[in-house]
């Protein structure tokens, strides 16, 4: 069982990279192999609105192969990203509209258009939201929507932790971190019992 976290601040060991780190511990707690990625460490190139997608994958060779590996290859993802202006980084945004190229449009017999996803693998996932202080995180949450149904991921937990409650920052707080733990282990959980499932 592969756990890849994808970290989308540019600022490692802090708030955002640490509970990601948290959840990763809880996967390999169950025996997942895990590992990260620094979106801000990858030269991604923002999405060039070829409108190509045929599931053949983007033209384009730079970092964002390291993502496209990660799609591929993952039992599971944690995604991390900090609130900025009420939305998703902008490394993560880059990451979601390279994403485009993923899946596949297919006219049904209806006439209704689709898309369908080409990454072969079902994946599990967790997504953790990181703010300055209280906002309606629906719109947040939205911009992932289209996005894992492309890369084929299941989200089973979704976490919004703020800075703006009097307990200190998100990273230095122990009990916040041992719930994340335990929702890797969860993840890495469900994981498993898909796999004996399938």
């Amino acid at each position: 069982m592969r756990v890849i976290g994808i970290i989308g601040s540019p600022r490692k060991g802090m708030n955002t990279d640490v509970l990601v780190q948290a959840v990763l511990e809880g996967c390999e707690r169950r025996g997942a192999s895990i590992e990260g990625i620094y979106l801000n460490d990858l030269a991604i190139r923002p999405c060039q609105a070829c409108r190509v997608q045929d599931g053949e994958g983007c033209w384009q060779r730079d970092g964002m192969d390291v993502v496209y590996d990660a799609f591929r290859q993952a039992d599971g993802l944690v995604i991390g990203t900090p609130v900025y202006y009420s939305s998703v980084s902008s490394q993560i945004k880059l990451m979601i509209d390279r994403s485009y190229c993923l899946a596949k449009a297919v006219r049904l017999p209806s006439g209704k258009m689709v898309y369908q996803t080409m990454v072969p693998k079902r994946k599990k996932g967790v997504l953790i939201c990181v703010a300055g202080g209280t906002l309606d995180v629906e719109c947040i949450w939205a911009a992932f929507g289209g996005w894992a149904k492309e890369v084929n991921l299941e989200v089973t937990k979704r976490l919004f932790v703020s800075h703006a409650e009097d307990e200190g920052e998100p990273k230095d707080r122990k009990r916040l971190l041992d719930r994340l733990v335990r929702c890797g282990e969860d993840l890495s959980a469900a994981i498993e019992a898909t796999a004996v499932a399938g």
